[in-house]
């Protein structure tokens, strides 16, 4: 991390104060688009302010924090869209070919109308219990009704899910315990009710010692296990996303059987052009599903009931 100066200098570009200043600048006029990633909470701002210039806009997980912020970017998204531009968040998960290939199996109906699915991440507690990571562990911040685990990191375990089954949450039962240095969420356990009648464990557990090693000499990365249960079958993907070697995709139902080798998830790498999602893109609607889907489990946290997604 650099100063803004420093930045500046190193990438032989402008500094503008804010994203208005550069909105109004002979430079906007010869810009196609904007990546954004800056503060979960200022992703609704500034997304509707590309948005109204009409650019293509490349968004940072989560989209937003709140429910009213998410379902305002999916109607600018829709708008962008009636123009030909696009609107993207960077769930990199959801466009590896093993990701891709789940969505053609489940939509093929291979394993049959899908009835449950278990899925967890596992990282380094460190990282969320560091008082200097402000942006991931302050639970007070903005529309955010808290911060830390399910913001950071199960956004991308519930947007794989989303994207490969098409299910849509209906209602969420959630517990989780904090740490008692920053106040982030560090363990989450959430229980979510489909509209189909289908139900999710998701789980968030900030409980490897060390730094994070994903991009780094470390041989361990986040650790991430997803399974996909229908009437006729399963579907497998499990493994660590520092080590392609560590699992597969793999399909089991009565007369169909597939493997597909390699466990490819978070794309950290900073050579080429960018993650699967930034060469890809997509639409927003599965990032409304996963915003709808963690404010309803911190709400339910608190509350300690059930909590409904809001319509």
């Amino acid at each position: 991390m650099k100063p803004t100066k420093e930045l500046a200098e190193m990438y032989e570009v402008p500094v503008f104060q804010d994203f208005a200043e550069f909105l109004r600048s002979s430079l906007a006029q010869r810009t196609d688009g904007v990546i954004i990633s800056s503060t979960h909470t200022t992703h609704c701002s500034l997304g509707l302010q590309a948005a109204e210039a009409k650019l293509h806009i490349f968004m940072e997980k989560p989209m937003t924090t709140s429910s009213i912020e998410a379902r305002k970017l999916l109607c600018a998204a829709k708008d962008l869209k009636s123009l030909g531009k696009v609107f993207m968040v960077n769930h990199s998960a959801n466009f590896t070919n093993q990701a891709l290939r789940a969505r053609e199996i489940l939509r093929a109906g291979k394993i049959g109308e899908v009835e449950h699915v278990t899925c967890h991440m596992i990282r380094e507690r460190e990282f969320f219990e560091d008082l200097q990571n402000q942006l991931w562990v302050c639970s007070s911040e903005g529309s955010a009704a808290g911060n830390g685990f399910a913001w950071g990191q199960s956004c991308h375990t519930l947007a794989w899910v989303y994207f490969v089954t098409g299910l849509i949450p209906q209602s969420v039962f959630c517990k989780m315990v904090y740490s008692k240095k920053t106040g982030a969420d560090i363990f989450t356990s959430a229980i979510i009710e489909c509209t189909n009648g289908a139900t999710i464990t998701c789980q968030g557990l900030a409980g490897l010692p060390g730094g994070n090693s994903v991009g780094s000499a470390s041989a361990t990365g986040k650790l991430i296990e997803n399974k996909i249960f229908g009437s006729k079958g399963c579907l497998l993907y499990s493994g660590d996303d520092a080590d392609p070697g560590s699992g597969q995709l793999e399909v089991c139902s009565d007369g169909f059987h597939e493997v597909m080798p390699g466990f490819y998830f978070e794309n950290t790498t900073k050579e080429g052009f960018g993650p699967e999602s930034l060469r890809c893109f997509g639409d927003a609607y599965v990032s409304l599903q996963v915003v709808l889907t963690i404010e309803a489990m911190y709400e339910s946290a608190k509350s300690g009931s059930v909590q409904k997604i809001r319509e």
